[in-house]
């Protein structure tokens, strides 16, 4: 079987899992797995990029289940103001995920201020990544959007974003996780950090 078919396979394997599990205490954990894995195997192959790569996505990805598990937002917000409870479920989410790309876009710039390795590179997954959580800000956005819409403006028939939310953001975790395994194969192949530089 080609590399590609394989890698393909997994995200769309990757994709049906989360989608039929739908359930976030059961996904999240298992996309930090995921990312901690690629962690430890960027580490273990001495893989600078793709531990830095790893390492951003699951800290910042960590955050809101922390958040809301903490029950923060419920102690900011009252059950029965959906406005302001949406727009902060929606809205802390937002924040997170466009943080999780503005650390991508920069993303070799921050590994520079943080190691002094010569094997920091751009590689050629760079490019990936920010654009899978530019679509997971994109539909943070609509989430919050409509959320108003049906809170507020009483249109409680916009609810397709809603209805459909943990898939929507499901793909692009299966596509991340996807990604971050054709980086792990690359590099197995290839022999180290020689798999995911650009140049």
């Amino acid at each position: 079987m080609k590399l590609s078919n394989l890698i393909l396979i997994s995200i769309v394997a990757m994709a049906i899992f989360y989608i039929q599990l739908w359930n976030p205490t059961i996904v999240t954990p298992l996309y930090l797995i995921l990312l901690g894995a690629g962690i430890v195997y960027g580490h273990y192959k001495k893989d600078i990029n793709m531990t830095h790569i790893s390492s951003f996505i699951f800290i910042l990805t960590a955050l809101s289940p922390v958040i809301f598990e903490t029950g923060l937002i419920d102690y900011m917000t009252p059950a029965e103001n959906k406005l302001l409870q949406g727009t902060m479920i929606y809205g802390i989410q937002l924040l997170i995920s466009l943080a999780i790309v503005i650390v991508l876009i920069f993303r070799v710039q921050l590994s520079r201020k943080l190691s002094k390795s010569p094997n920091i590179q751009l590689t050629h997954f760079d490019g990936v990544f920010h654009w899978l959580y530019i679509y997971t800000s994109f539909i943070y956005l609509l989430a919050l959007l409509e959320n108003i819409a049906w809170s507020y403006f009483e249109l409680k028939s916009w609810t397709f974003i809603y209805d459909n939310f943990e898939g929507l953001i499901y793909i692009a975790w299966a596509l991340c996780c996807g990604a971050l395994l054709t980086m792990m194969i690359l590099s197995a192949r290839e022999g180290g950090t020689q798999a995911s530089r650009a140049s």
